[in-house]
């Protein structure tokens, strides 16, 4: 517990910090851009996660045809699920061991794409304990959030402003969660795909409902994070997409500059002459011409020649 009450107190101190730089220029609400400012430099510290993030996507992306083809192997479906469920769960099993050693033997871990999810679940959890806390910083009791409300209000009492800020964060949480779904599409099976559809629909509202209890102040934080997280991967993909389009222009390159994969299979290679040009047979040379008269036995068509005496 000694550790907990120091994450709070140090979430405090760097609340406080952010609170008295923007005071001056926004008063009673500079608490709602230090939350703000405190969502970024969260996200900051967790940068380098995000880039391991991202190459752990680029790693998966490249072993995805060995992964489809070990689906297509394993096949399995929902049919097979009722009729015969024993092989299905054998099949299944198969399936993600053999995943689990393709990935193994390419050292890449798909717990990856969930560290900065995991790691910013304290921070989630701290900052709605400093909200509710009337000790860690007693301002908060009374910082003020348009219209006519407080950050430690749940949103369900906190007017207008507080449902467009709950609505807003369905709305992002559903874009973020679409992104990372055209991505992974591709590496899903069916029925993944369909537990995919239900968590991109079912997992905005149940935040949405759940935020209407929670603190003005978290929804903020969350929001923000929403935010930068629909920032941070819209430039992940890009470039995992522009990384696409390269290693296939360079593949196509490579193929085209093989001579193997441009020579034609029917095309016959010329007889070689020396670089003189071969000769036809209705050329006029010398021994042609002296023989072009003659029939088959050697003689002129005009008879046997004459023997002079």
């Amino acid at each position: 517990m000694e550790i907990w009450y120091q994450l709070l107190n140090a979430l405090g101190f760097v609340l406080r910090f952010f609170h008295d730089v923007t005071a001056g220029l926004l008063g009673g609400y500079a608490w709602i851009a230090a939350i703000i400012l405190l969502t970024v430099a969260v996200r900051l510290v967790m940068m380098p996660l995000a880039v391991r993030q991202f190459h752990s996507m680029q790693a998966m992306q490249k072993l995805r045809p060995q992964q489809k083809k070990i689906q297509q192997r394993y096949k399995t479906d929902r049919g097979m699920m009722r009729t015969d469920p024993e092989k299905y769960r054998a099949q299944r099993q198969k399936q993600q061991e053999e995943v689990m050693a393709l990935y193994k033997e390419h050292n890449v871990n798909p717990a990856s794409s969930c560290l900065p999810l995991i790691a910013q679940m304290p921070i989630f959890i701290a900052l709605f304990s400093v909200l509710r806390s009337k000790t860690v910083i007693p301002e908060l009791v009374e910082a003020p959030f348009p219209i006519d409300a407080t950050l430690q209000a749940p949103a369900s009492q906190a007017g207008i402003v507080a449902i467009a800020l709950l609505v807003l964060m369905g709305i992002t949480t559903f874009i973020q969660q679409k992104q990372m779904m055209g991505r992974n599409a591709a590496m899903a099976d069916d029925q993944q795909m369909q537990q995919q559809k239900m968590m991109l629909y079912i997992m905005p509202v149940f935040l949405t409902v759940l935020g209407f209890q929670l603190p003005v102040g978290v929804l903020v934080y969350w929001v923000t994070t929403n935010l930068w997280q629909m920032g941070q991967q819209w430039y992940m993909l890009r470039q995992m997409d522009r990384a696409e389009q390269q290693a296939k222009a360079a593949k196509k390159a490579g193929r085209a500059a093989d001579p193997r994969g441009t020579k034609s299979p029917t095309s016959r290679p010329a007889a070689s002459s020396g670089g003189k040009k071969p000769k036809s047979e209705d050329s006029a040379g010398p021994t042609n011409s002296a023989s072009k008269g003659e029939g088959r036995n050697g003689h002129r068509p005009g008879g046997p020649r004459k023997i002079s005496k």
